[in-house]
């Protein structure tokens, strides 16, 4: 079976650990998944850096992919505003819009389930796997020979720290070559890195609270 080819929708598929069959990095995923729309509209071209913040290119066609128009047509309703805040918006509604695309693709079964959360699997989990392994492959070759999707998939998996694609061990050891694959990216990886630290402070502000 052949994976799909948005950027969003095979981060999605990624985040399954493949030997256990779950679904993980469920707190940040919704980040990674916008992070990711925004890195494809960057790589096409649809969106551009203005002094650090996202503006919708004013010639940009529609892509047919509903997950990055509609985050494309969000941007282009409101002035330009920093990456990171784009990431931190409608991370719920992402992730859903997400997996029903990839079910209605058949790339996802999923048991809905009345008082139990549904039960979500990819259909070809030798397939997730085969493309976890040759995106991993990435590491271990000079960045300017990596395709920019490619790319664009190993610094946010890094930056939005999905375990199943590079591990913490590898963030440290390849450090600097995922900083130089996070140029393909535009701003958008490190948006995420901020995205990502941005909600665990207030989440861990907010519990410091209420134990006090």
């Amino acid at each position: 079976m052949r994976l799909p080819e948005s950027l969003p929708a095979r981060m999605y598929l990624l985040a399954f650990d493949t030997d256990t069959n779950r679904l993980t990095s469920r707190s940040q995923l919704g980040m990674v998944l916008r992070a990711a729309a925004l890195a494809e509209l960057y790589l096409t071209e649809r969106v551009t850096d203005t002094g650090g913040r996202a503006r919708a290119a004013s010639d940009a066609r529609p892509t047919g992919d509903p997950v990055l128009d509609d985050l494309a047509d969000q941007i282009a309703a409101h002035r330009p505003r920093a990456w990171h805040r784009w990431i931190g918006r409608h991370e719920r509604a992402t992730v859903r819009a997400v997996r029903e695309q990839l079910e209605a693709g058949h790339h996802l079964t999923i048991e809905h389930r009345a008082l139990l959360p549904d039960r979500v699997e990819p259909r070809d989990r030798h397939a997730v796997r085969q493309y976890a392994e040759t995106v991993r492959g990435a590491l271990r070759q000079s960045p300017a020979r990596t395709d920019p999707r490619t790319a664009a998939v190993l610094a946010l998996a890094a930056r939005g720290e999905v375990r199943t694609v590079v591990s913490r061990r590898e963030r440290r050891e390849y450090r600097r070559t995922l900083d130089e694959l996070a140029v393909y990216t535009g701003p958008v990886a490190d948006a995420l890195r901020k995205a990502v630290q941005t909600k665990r402070t207030v989440a861990a502000t907010t519990a410091t609270a209420a134990g006090s």
